[in-house]
């Protein structure tokens, strides 16, 4: 195989996509988001983050969003100002952690204005087929080309946003992350800068669709 054709095959085994990481994994202060759009998928690579040793907080319910960063929950414990709320946690959180992070898979509506307050801000944008993300709506009765329009937009805002920071990002492949669980294991541990575990049976049984479980 020629080395064109070997640069080739390697880009198409790829999982995931790294920008904007030149000199990240020797930081010794980081603050990780992983976000995407609902249904994105934002679960399974939250997941494959915290066993792979990324602190995302503790006692997680089985989405593994942190209370004190979704703003669903903050509405219903009436908190009229959740952004208040959320920079008040970070400073919290910025005092007691080195490295640490959070999921939100609609954290793009509070991360720009929560910027100034994030230390060493790192992102895991995740992206998955819009078809898939726009079932739940569609099944609600969205109309389809609505539903798929709209999970079109909220991708190219998280899209923008990433080029606007220029912090060390890494966009996930859904998919490819589930046809190529031990690359995207790689992947993922190379951008949190920890060594890759031996053992990588409960990470990939935990990527298994379906399978997700508190942990």
């Amino acid at each position: 195989m020629s080395g064109k054709s070997q640069k080739k095959s390697k880009v198409m085994d790829e999982t995931t996509i790294s920008l904007f990481e030149q000199g990240s994994t020797s930081d010794t202060r980081k603050t990780y988001i992983i976000f995407g759009v609902g249904r994105g998928g934002t679960t399974m690579v939250a997941g494959v983050a915290k066993l792979c040793g990324l602190d995302i907080g503790e006692d997680l319910p089985i989405n593994l969003e942190d209370n004190d960063f979704n703003l669903a929950v903050l509405k219903k414990k009436g908190i009229s100002q959740p952004v208040v709320h959320i920079i008040n946690v970070l400073a919290q959180r910025n005092q007691s952690k080195d490295i640490w992070g959070w999921k939100f898979p609609r954290a793009i509506a509070y991360l720009p204005l929560i910027r100034e307050h994030l230390v060493n801000p790192h992102l895991i944008l995740v992206s998955r087929d819009p078809i898939a993300t726009a079932t739940r709506e569609i099944l609600s009765g969205t109309p389809k080309m609505d539903a798929i329009e709209l999970v079109l937009r909220l991708q190219l805002r998280n899209m923008e946003l990433v080029k606007q920071w220029e912090a060390p990002t890494l966009i996930v492949s859904y998919e490819r992350s589930i046809q190529r669980p031990e690359q995207f294991i790689t992947d993922m541990c190379g951008f949190l800068g920890v060594e890759r575990p031996v053992d990588t049976a409960d990470i990939r049984a935990f990527m298994q669709p379906g399978e997700y479980k508190v942990i």
